[in-house]
């Protein structure tokens, strides 16, 4: 039978009409065979084709999609960096605006650490009365300003919400801070003006003594120590005399206003003129044993509103 195949032809019988001439074309049965396996393999492979097709387009698609759910989210992004941008901008003018407030908080920090230093000759001078050690009590104010704490902030926006919070107490605080300037500047200035470092070194070798008609008087405290050292003035201001004067020998007198004037005298050099400014701590003059004088040393005086008192009052 299988011969039989192989030998096998068809015959293919082409007519229109009656008047038209037969064609006919002979087919070994093995070219038919082939034919179609052929026919069956592109049809096969033509489906597999259009399903591969219908699948990449799908998922191109899905890519397609997914692009774009991925351009809205840059947009997004960039929406939301833009703002982020905005409120950090915002951040840093508001910033700028406070820094002006935050240099007269420094400012107020700088005259009260001038005001609380020490200066003068406090751990030079030896004493046999009583000790010269002061502690300073700083008090705290009342009105004190408050800092934020920016830890607990988690977004700007919060950090946006102190930052108005401090900008709308900003005037106020300016006013005060302006006020407690003035305040601070004036009592530096007194301060400045006031008899509080010691005038030079050594040994006390006598103490104030109040007039009170008995004859033992003393209007000042002498400091004694070797000719030639160092005398500096006890608070700003104007010299008003500046020579010699009889029993005080060379003398030097500073006006400081507030009611303040101090006097030195026995001085081996004076280092001054008359109508001359000094500020505190300046050298004026040199320690000597000029005038009624039973050595070296300095008589140094006092003088508040024309009454001679204690300068230990007024010492560090």
């Amino acid at each position: 039978m299988s011969l039989d195949k192989k030998e096998k032809y068809y015959t293919l019988i082409v007519h229109s009409d009656a008047d038209s001439k037969v064609w006919s074309v002979k087919i070994h049965y093995n070219w038919l065979r082939f034919a179609f396996i052929f026919i069956s393999i592109v049809m096969i492979s033509i489906f597999t084709l259009v399903a591969n097709i219908y699948l990449v387009r799908n998922e191109l698609n899905d890519k397609i999609a997914e692009l774009d759910r991925l351009q809205e989210k840059v947009s997004y992004k960039a929406v939301e960096i833009a703002n982020l941008e905005n409120k950090s901008n915002e951040i840093k003018a508001k910033t700028k605006l406070l820094e002006e407030y935050l240099a007269q908080v420094e400012d107020l920090d700088k005259m009260v650490r001038d005001i609380t230093g020490k200066g003068g000759y406090e751990g030079d001078i030896a004493i046999y009365t009583s000790d010269l050690n002061a502690d300073i009590d700083i008090q705290n104010d009342s009105d004190e300003i408050f800092y934020y704490d920016f830890t607990h902030a988690e977004d700007l926006d919060s950090i946006n919400d102190v930052l108005d919070e401090l900008i709308a107490k900003a005037p106020e605080m300016s006013v005060k801070l302006s006020q407690d300037k003035q305040h601070m500047e004036d009592h530096i200035y007194m301060i400045d003006h006031t008899p509080s470092v010691w005038p030079s070194s050594g040994i006390i070798s006598s103490v104030f003594h109040e007039y009170r008609g008995n004859g033992h008087y003393h209007g000042g405290i002498d400091i004694a120590n070797n000719v030639g050292t160092e005398v500096n003035a006890a608070a700003s201001g104007v010299v008003i005399f500046a020579a010699r004067n009889r029993g005080f020998g060379n003398e030097v007198i500073i006006h400081h206003g507030f009611g303040y004037m101090t006097v030195y005298a026995h001085l081996n050099k004076i280092l001054v003129e008359v109508g001359q400014e000094v500020n505190k701590g300046d050298k004026i003059a040199e320690m000597g044993n000029t005038g009624y004088s039973t050595g070296p040393h300095l008589h140094y005086e006092v003088i508040k509103d024309n009454a001679q008192v204690d300068p230990m009052e007024y010492l560090p």
